[in-house]
Order: C-alpha cells, then structure tokens, then sequence
C-alpha cells in the first residue's frame, strides 16, 4: 500500500443497487472518521441516491442515459477533482466510472476489491487500480469494512445506519400509521415475477394469521411493486398498507420507529431487508435461491439479530418457503424481542 497520506476529496463508486448501497454505508462511517475535513462524494445512480444524499455530495450517473450520461459523469468528477477514488463495486461500469474519476492533475489512488470479490475480474485486471487483500468472508457488509480499515489503516467499527434525523424518523412514524404502536410485523412482497419474491398468496395467509393472534401488520410496497401492494391491501382490509411508497430515508425512517417499537420486517433477500438491517430492524428473511450467508442482512447470526424461514438453508427457490415456516420464525422473533 502507498504511504499513507491525508485526502481532500474522496469518491466512492457504488452505483447500484439499493441493497447494495445500505451495505457500503459503513465505508462513508469509516472514511469520515478518518479524516473528519475531507469532503466525501458518491458516484450512484439517481434512483438510489435518496438514501446517502445526506452523508455525501451525490455524482448520479443514469444508466439508460446512454453516451450522454457518461459525459454527465465525467463533467460532475471533474469539478468534484477527487484525489482518493474506492471502487465499491466491482464490474467494468465501476471501473470505468473510477478511472474517469481519478484523472485528476494532481494525481489519484483508485483503490478496490481483491479482484476475486470482482463481478467481473477481467474489468480489474485491464484497468488495474490499487488492490485491497482479499476479504476474510464473502458478505459485502464484511468487504465494505475491511476495504474501509485497508483504506484508513486502521481499525474499522461497523457503523451501517444512514444517519435518519428525527425528521426522518417522525416521517418514519407517519407512514406506519397511527394504530402500529407495538411489535408490528412489516412485510414486503417485493416485485412479482421476481425470484427472490415470495408468492402473493403466502404474504396473504402469513398477514391473516398474524390478524388473527392480534398482531399489527403493515404491508409496505414501492416504486415498481404496486401490483403486489394492491392485491393485498384488496385481501387484507385489517392491515396497514401503503403502496408505491418513495422517499427511501422516509423508509429507513420507518423502519428505524418499528425497530424501537420491537418489531420485525418479514422480506426476501431485497434492498428494503438490507435498509432494515442498517436501522437495527430485525429481519426473518424468506431466503432463496441466493445464500443468506452470503447476500443476507448483516449481520448474518440469524439467531442474535436475523431469522431465515424454514429449516437449515439449502440451495432452494424461495417458494420452497412455507407459510408456516415463516410464521414460525416471525412469531420466534417476536418472542425474542419481547424478552429482550
């Protein structure tokens, strides 16, 4: 590693997805308490950019903007000027994103991954920016903070939470809704035809059985998901529901007041599960066909924070998840909290 010097302007380059993003956060933590003067950006696209604006000046890069969007980019990194760019992501379009990023008069340290937790190594292999070591465990919340301790040489303590004002938070509140004061039960049937999404039907059997031992249950759908938000706000007249929700801080927000309320989010491996993770809000995960060991919320002790559905998990498509599974697992969570 080159000597160790102090950065006026840092980029960090993670541009999709929403997941993603919530598990790089801790980067921004570390990076910020290293060197407290240094203004910190991030190159993202604009979909996602809600959640980190607060904590660092925003590089968009808009993915169907074609020629021009590159343009864009190379205009906005260069006023920027970084002299420290991290590739937090890992493909050829981060790459390149970084290396436009580092052409700086000064001179720059474009620093990434071990190019065997690439997405895709030959990008780092051709454009060859300052390697970190490779990581001790496959989870990116495990690669974000070792690249973070690589890049400040020193210690890193995991700090995932996007920093919610209690603004945000109030707006948090506003969104569960009035009567959701106690243990809710959040779900999120994310985007149908999805394969990480859990059937319809089952979010709909799992809701009334949670009704009908009197437990809260809010039903929470965004930008692209209103199909499955409408069908069972249709089904479920007893429950909460909002559908097509945006603001991705007001839905940190809510999650943040449902953790301190002693609920849970029941969610497939999703952007939401892991903004959830990052705000203290347990997640009893219908995990498939991914590895929640690998692509699950952090931490990934289900037992001390998270829950997988079901039995041991295998290799499995997530509707090998039951209803009882699930309601299993999200009355077990309840417990947990309740004792806590």
């Amino acid at each position: 590693m080159p000597p160790l010097s102090t950065p006026e302007r840092i980029l960090v380059v993670r541009l999709s997805h929403l997941g993603d993003i919530a598990q790089a956060i801790p980067l921004i933590h570390a990076l910020r308490e290293r060197w407290p003067a240094a203004e910190i950006g991030w190159a993202i696209q604009p979909e996602f950019a809600g959640l980190i604006d607060p904590l660092a000046t925003v590089l968009p890069f808009d993915r169907r903007g074609g020629l021009g969007a590159w343009r864009r980019f190379r205009s906005a990194a260069k006023r920027f000027g970084a002299d420290l760019v991290v590739d937090a992501q890992g493909n050829w379009k981060s790459a390149v994103a970084a290396l436009i990023a580092a052409r700086s008069p000064r001179g720059c340290r474009r620093v990434a991954f071990a190019r065997g937790q690439w997405q895709e190594p030959l990008a780092a292999r051709l454009l060859r920016p300052e390697l970190a070591p490779p990581s001790s465990g496959p989870h990116l919340v495990q690669r974000a903070l070792e690249l973070a301790a690589h890049l400040t040489d020193r210690p890193v303590t995991p700090r995932l939470d996007p920093d919610l004002t209690g603004e945000e938070l109030n707006g948090g509140a506003s969104l569960l809704g009035p009567s959701v004061d106690a243990s809710p039960v959040l779900l999120h049937p994310g985007v149908v035809g999805d394969p990480r999404s859990w059937p319809i039907d089952s979010f709909r059997q799992l809701a009334e059985a949670l009704l009908q031992r009197e437990v809260p249950v809010s039903v929470l759908s965004g930008p692209g998901e209103e199909a499955a938000g409408r069908e069972l706000e249709r089904a479920l007249p007893r429950a909460h529901h909002v559908v097509g929700q945006r603001g991705l801080r007001t839905l940190a927000g809510a999650f943040g007041v449902a953790a301190a309320r002693g609920g849970c989010l029941v969610a497939g491996d999703s952007g939401p599960a892991h903004v959830a993770a990052s705000v203290g809000l347990p997640v009893v995960l219908l995990a498939g066909p991914e590895d929640p060991a690998r692509t699950g919320p952090w931490p990934t002790a289900p037992a001390e924070v998270h829950r997988v559905a079901g039995p041991q998990w295998r290799p499995r498509p997530v509707t090998d998840v039951t209803v009882a599974d699930a309601l299993d697992a999200v009355l077990g969570q309840l417990t947990r909290l309740r004792a806590r």
